[in-house]
Parts: C-alpha cells; sequence; structure tokens
C-alpha cells in the first residue's frame, strides 16, 4: 500500500509538472504575441508604461465632449431594425406554389385524386419575410437620342433661308460632351479619397464588371474635374472657420505629403480644423508663413503642437494655446522607474479626467477655475522641482523644458474656455490624410496634391457635420453640372436640421 501511494504521489507530480509546463509555455505564446503585435502595429504614443490599452485607460487622453460635437448634430439612429431599414429602397417579391407543389400536398393529406386544382389562392393571404439583399455595382452605356425638330416652312419668318433646325437638351454633364455620367465622376473621387482605394484598383474593379478600357489618367482627369468643381465651396468653408473664431477655436496641425514626380519636392498638407468644418491646403513648405496666409484677418485662439513655425501667430498677435497630449507625450517613455515623472503625468491625467465632468460650457468654465487651477499649480511646482534633478540634453530634462519654455499658452485654457487641452480635433482630422498618403503614396504632383487636399475638405467638412461624404459629394457635383447653386456641409447640415432656422439666416 505505501508503495502505491508513493508511485501514485509521483504520478500525480509528475501531471502537475507537465501542466505547470504547459501552462508556462502558453503565457510565453501569449507575451511573444503582445510583443509581436507592439512591433508590427506600435504602442499607442498615448500609453503609460506598463499600461495595456484599454477603453478606461485611453480616456487619460481625451477631452470634454463639448469640443467634438457637431454644431447641427443628426438624428439618433433608430433602434428598432424595422427603422434601421427605413432608408433602404424595398421591393415586393411573390412566391407562389408550383402545380406540383401543391399537388404534393394533397397528396400528403391522403386527398383522393390529388390535383392543384383542388387548392385556390386566398386573396391578401400571405406570410412575410424581409431580408437584405446586395445588388452588386453594374455599368450600364446609355445611348442618348437627342431628338430634332425644324420648323415649319410656313412659320418661317425668312422663307429664303435655310430650315431651322433645333435638338433637345441631353443629360447634364461636368463638361460639355462628356462621355461619363456624374454617377461615375462621383464613384470615383469618394472611392479614392473617402476609401482610400488606388485608382489602380479602381480600374481592375471596372474590367472585372465589363467596362474595359479604362486608364487611371482618365480616372485621376475626374478627380481633378471634380476638385475644380468644389473649389469655390473649400474656400467657403475657410471662410466659415475663420468667422466663427469669436466662438470656437481654431487647431491647425501638418503632416508630410510624398510627391511621387522626381522634377518636384515633397511637400505638406496642412489642415485648419473646428468642429465645424475642416480646411486642407496643400504646400511644399512647412515654414509658418504659409499658414499666415490662410489666418489673415483671424482674430480668434488656435491650439497647436509645439512646432516652431507656428511661432509667428505670436507675431500676428492671435492667442496660441498648446496641446497638453504633445506635453503628456514626452513624459510617457522615463515614467518607468522615476517617482517625480509618474506624479506629473497623474496630474496631467486628473486636468483630462476634469475636462470630462463637464456638460456644458459653463459647467467647464466653473470646473477649471475650481479645480484645474489648482491642479496647473501643482504641476509646474513638481516641474521646478524635477528640472535641477534632470541631466542636460536628457528626456527628462527636455519633456520638462518643452513645457516650461511654452508654459503662457498651455495655461491659455484656463482663461478661455474655447481652447481644448489637447489638439486632438486636428490630430484625428489629419489622420485621414495620413491614411490616403500610405494607401495610395501621396501624389503624382502638385496639382495632385492640390486636388486632395480640396477633396479632404469636403469629406472631413462632412465627417464633421454627421453628413455621409458619399451622397453629399453626389448630390452636389449634379447641382454644379445643373448649374444649380451648391451648400456646405455646414449649411446642409443646418438646412436639413434645423430649416427654420436656415430660412431666416
Amino acid at each position: 500500500m505505501h508503495q502505491e501511494v508513493e508511485r501514485l504521489r509521483g504520478v500525480i507530480k509528475a501531471i502537475e509538472a507537465e501542466n505547470a509546463l504547459k501552462s508556462q509555455l502558453k503565457l510565453n505564446i501569449e507575451e511573444q504575441l503582445k510583443q509581436l503585435k507592439r512591433k508590427t502595429f506600435a504602442r499607442s504614443k498615448e500609453d503609460r508604461a506598463g499600461q495595456e490599452p484599454s477603453a478606461e485607460k485611453r480616456k487619460s487622453q481625451e477631452e470634454a465632449l463639448l469640443f467634438a460635437q457637431a454644431a447641427f448634430p443628426a438624428p439618433e439612429e433608430p433602434t428598432n431594425q424595422k427603422d434601421k431599414w427605413a432608408s433602404v429602397p424595398e421591393k415586393k417579391i411573390p412566391h407562389d406554389m408550383s402545380a406540383e407543389e401543391l399537388t404534393q400536398e394533397s397528396a400528403v393529406r391522403g386527398i383522393a385524386n390529388p390535383s392543384a386544382d383542388q387548392w385556390e389562392e386566398v386573396p391578401n393571404a400571405f406570410d412575410q419575410v424581409t431580408t437584405i439583399q446586395i445588388v452588386e455595382r453594374s455599368y450600364e452605356k446609355h445611348v442618348h437620342q437627342k431628338k430634332k425638330y425644324k420648323l415649319k416652312s410656313e412659320f418661317n419668318p425668312d422663307p429664303d433661308e435655310k430650315t431651322i433646325m433645333v435638338t433637345a437638351q441631353g443629360p447634364a454633364a461636368l463638361l460639355p460632351g462628356m462621355n461619363y455620367a456624374t454617377e461615375v465622376v462621383a464613384s470615383v473621387v469618394t472611392d479614392k479619397y473617402v476609401l482610400h482605394l488606388p485608382l489602380e484598383r479602381q480600374v481592375k474593379e471596372m474590367k472585372s464588371l465589363g467596362l474595359l478600357g479604362m486608364r487611371t489618367s482618365t480616372l485621376s482627369r475626374f478627380c481633378a474635374l471634380s476638385a475644380a468643381s468644389f473649389e469655390e465651396m473649400a474656400e467657403r468653408i475657410l471662410k466659415e472657420l475663420l468667422s466663427a473664431g469669436e466662438r470656437i477655436a481654431l487647431h491647425l496641425d501638418e503632416t508630410p505629403w510624398r510627391i511621387q514626380n522626381k522634377d518636384q519636392k515633397d511637400g505638406y498638407m496642412w489642415v485648419i480644423s473646428s468642429r465645424l468644418g475642416s480646411y486642407y491646403f496643400y504646400k511644399p513648405t512647412r515654414s509658418g508663413q504659409v499658414i499666415m496666409e490662410k489666418l489673415r484677418g483671424y482674430t480668434g485662439r488656435v491650439l497647436t503642437d509645439g512646432y516652431s513655425g507656428y511661432g509667428i501667430l505670436e507675431e500676428a498677435k492671435i492667442g496660441q494655446g498648446f496641446c497638453w497630449s504633445h506635453g503628456r507625450r514626452n513624459f510617457l517613455p522615463i515614467e518607468k522607474g522615476d517617482a517625480g515623472v509618474k506624479s506629473i503625468l497623474d496630474d496631467i491625467d486628473e486636468l483630462f479626467a476634469i475636462e470630462r465632468l463637464a456638460k456644458t460650457f459653463d459647467e467647464l468654465k466653473t470646473l477649471r477655475f475650481e479645480k484645474s487651477r489648482g491642479v496647473i499649480g501643482r504641476i509646474q511646482a513638481k516641474l521646478l522641482v524635477e528640472y535641477p534633478r534632470s541631466r542636460p540634453k536628457s528626456l527628462k530634462r527636455k519633456a520638462i523644458e518643452y513645457l516650461m519654455k511654452r508654459w503662457p499658452g498651455f495655461t491659455l485654457f484656463l482663461e478661455d474656455v474655447r481652447l481644448p487641452l489637447s489638439n486632438n480635433e486636428a490630430e484625428r482630422t489629419i489622420r485621414h490624410a495620413v491614411i490616403g498618403r500610405k494607401n495610395y503614396h501621396g501624389s503624382n504632383n502638385h496639382t495632385g496634391a492640390e486636388t486632395a487636399a480640396t477633396h479632404f475638405t469636403i469629406i472631413e467638412s462632412c465627417k464633421k457635420n454627421e453628413v455621409d461624404p458619399r451622397q453629399f459629394i453626389l448630390m452636389s457635383l449634379k447641382k454644379i453640372a445643373d448649374g444649380e447653386p451648391v451648400m456646405t456641409p455646414l449649411e446642409y447640415a443646418k438646412s436639413i436640421r434645423m430649416p427654420d432656422a436656415a430660412k431666416s439666416a
């Protein structure tokens, strides 16, 4: 018995050791997978050391939702299934039973001499099943036969003259005699600039659907034609942003933009943004002078990162606030093992937490005076304590100096409720251009970059005003082809959600 017990104990220990090894291998694999994900996709610049990204921890970089709300928000989406499908075109499809099926039903029920004639249809009685079907994109060749009319000879004011002929009006187009409908142009534009689908892939898709012989150069001309049609609207969007400066601060940012033409230099895609819309423009330089050309006459506030080119704003006497997300970001790589840095980051995160408590701008103003001001005081005191503890040219010294050199701009939000804590508004907006740059590698030339900027302006302004970009672009291009006036996304949102206000404006 003793020997058997010892043997079983040995078996149990072996099983436990095997399970422990399997568990350790599983943990090692999971850790390797995490490391691989971080290496492949990179950790967010906002994540703190030792923290895995989560919805709760992401809030450390979020500000009050007040700054992200649309000026004229869209109605909430329906919650029940029937209302969700209300905007989908409906097609009623009757389902009949064949003679064979009816005959079989008679046979199953034991009816003598089974046949279909033994059944009759019940008027207006049916069971209904609703399904959602997909209709693939297709291309059709429409041959428009414009009828001709000649004036009868007895009505000709000058009988000796040639017969007077007139022709019926053909389809409206963005260019006279254009062989492609406005819908095709809108589709190409939205596929490229909304869905970031390169023109080469669009050509392949067209070929698979039967439209042969299409070239990327033709689609590129479609994009240029669309951009030319939208240029005036884009400038009106910029005026909307600038004119609202007394109520809403502007966000500024820029990102590199590749030019594939070897004879032309790469440049930068700039963005001016607020919750009313976004305005993009391309320039082959990063000089702050280019932003001043767009802001000339502006008297409101702006929020930027610490790029030195924005220093020109001070010369123009434009109030400049700085982004706390950028200031916070500099401390993240050195938080581990430094209690002083961790304490500074905790205070910065508290600033963002205070912002999220506000439901109105009046509440935000009160919270900033009663709570944020005290947190700012603590941060400043800690910076002064930690500065002499940091080595010259160290990451810690640079992070502290980044804040201290721009302190008036970092604390300007305490005086002006229009300013949010971070420049995330512009960061989110310019991300659209960044994704496009990755998908189709910038533009062929400077003109192509300007074409992209115009479309980014329309698309992002639609998003800010909760308007579907695809439908808006198609609607606007068709109006332009018909010679009708068009509205900006902000004007359109106002007209459909506040029609009475739009009429009185």
